[in-house]
């Protein structure tokens, strides 16, 4: 781990791209506070006109005001308000995240899994990046980071490129490399006590939440939850290059 007084900068190479969730944040409080005031101003006025009997008046004041105050409702429980949202700053040699507690960096080669998560949340999935140090760290890209999805699958695939070959290595030297519930050996992929050889082997997708080592026809898929299973972009890409009639031996 470093921050800025340690060089980090230096070390994570030139600046690609900017998350920024101060500005999203203003944005949401702006509304929250507009939409907020309109409601609240709108209440005495609609009591008057209803109590002198202008309910033409005071009626629709009243669905205005509650309108209002709905719609900050919506905004709140979509966007999530916080009081200080984080900066994450990608660069070509890895990334850092700025927040309450000052920045951390560490470059692509100092980190060693990635976890993603995505729940659902109206017509929005919230995506979840966790993502571990090779010093223990944990860093968790989250929705107060804007277009957090497009930065957490940028990590995931730098960290994926790092990770298949070492692993790959490590099946050559006939080793069983295990990821999250799977173990993976020249022979085939293994969970649960449930065993399919690479010959077996269809594919490996990762949708709606699930990995699914996919078998030909005859045989039981195997399946474990994305969430729950750190390095599911590496697994697959592991599981392909296994199982592929060519081999890569």
């Amino acid at each position: 781990m470093a921050s800025p007084d340690d060089g980090v900068h230096d070390r994570l190479g030139e600046p690609v791209r900017t998350f920024d969730g101060r500005a999203a944040g203003r944005r949401t409080w702006a509304w929250l506070c507009l939409l907020g005031l309109a409601s609240l101003a709108l209440i005495p006025a609609a009591v008057v006109y209803l109590h002198e009997g202008a309910w033409w008046v005071g009626v629709p004041a009243l669905l205005l005001s509650m309108g209002y105050a709905a719609a900050a409702g919506w905004i709140a429980g979509r966007d999530r308000p916080r009081l200080r949202n984080r900066i994450a700053r990608l660069y070509t040699n890895g990334l850092s995240v700025t927040g309450p507690g000052g920045e951390t960096g560490y470059t692509w080669d100092e980190l060693e899994s990635v976890t993603v998560s995505g729940r659902r949340s109206g017509p929005r999935i919230r995506w979840c990046f966790t993502i571990v140090a090779d010093d223990g760290g944990v860093l968790r890209l989250e929705d107060d980071i804007p277009d957090v999805r497009a930065l957490g699958v940028t990590v995931a695939k730098e960290v994926t490129a790092r990770i298949v070959p070492r692993r790959l290595a490590a099946v050559r030297a006939r080793e069983r490399v295990r990821l999250g519930p799977f173990t993976v050996d020249l022979d085939g992929v293994e969970k649960d006590g449930e065993r399919l050889p690479w010959k077996a082997v269809q594919d490996v997708e990762i949708s709606n939440g699930m990995v699914t080592v996919r078998a030909y026809t005859g045989r039981m898929d195997l399946v474990a939850v994305a969430s729950q299973m750190p390095d599911a972009l590496a697994f697959a890409a592991l599981c392909r290059r296994l199982s592929d009639p060519g081999g890569p031996f």
